[in-house]
């Protein structure tokens, strides 16, 4: 297994520090923290919360070059 951070097709983090909001497109920020290896793997799950309307995204991570993205 590689001992780097799991990347999209394009290199890009699976898990960014922020989404946009699906509901109100404004800025929804990570919740949850990496694993003891500083790591998220894909099958984790992870939560955002959006700084404007407050709405929480639970979100499964996809697999290392899945073309779905965030």
């Amino acid at each position: 297994m590689s001992d780097r951070e799991p990347t999209d097709h394009q290199g890009a983090p699976l898990v960014p520090a922020t989404i946009v909001c699906v509901d109100c497109g404004g800025v929804a920020h990570l919740l949850t923290r990496p694993d003891d290896t500083g790591r998220f793997w894909p099958g984790d799950l992870v939560a955002y919360r959006c700084e404007d309307c407050l709405d929480r995204w639970d979100l499964e991570v996809p697999e290392e070059g899945d073309d779905d993205g965030w």
